[in-house]
């Protein structure tokens, strides 16, 4: 009885960590500083979760670049395209890798009409 319980209440500990990530993600990628768009940008992108696509396109033109020691130099555009890329699983037309890159407007249309295949393709599944 008592292995029953402690499976029950690490089952229960992992549930609540996983909901914990998915708020913090999506906090992070709606603030308004650059740091914490970059950081959630990033932990999206590690969670390989497509919810997070929608959040990713907004304002993925940003150019504003990360001032904390981890995330130094890089732009909150450049941190959305190597997210967009892990989620999709497919490369942008134009690279968009390196510091201080410039947001590129054919990559993120490129991502845009990429997520709405998706999302018209999975809608009609149902």
């Amino acid at each position: 009885m008592k292995n029953g319980l402690k499976c029950i209440l690490i089952f229960l500990f992992f549930i609540l960590a996983s909901c914990s990530d998915d708020r913090e993600i999506t906090r992070l990628l709606n603030s308004n500083i650059p740091n914490e768009i970059i950081e959630g940008a990033y932990k999206a992108g590690n969670s390989g979760e497509k919810k997070y696509v929608p959040l990713l396109l907004h304002d993925a033109a940003n150019g504003s670049e990360g001032t904390s020691l981890h995330f130094a130099r890089f732009t909150v555009y450049t941190e959305k395209m190597f997210a967009l890329e892990r989620i999709l699983h497919v490369k942008p037309p134009h690279p968009f890798g390196g510091i201080k890159t410039q947001p590129d407007s054919v990559n993120i249309r490129f991502y845009v009409a990429l997520w709405q295949q998706i999302h018209d393709k999975e809608n009609k599944s149902y």
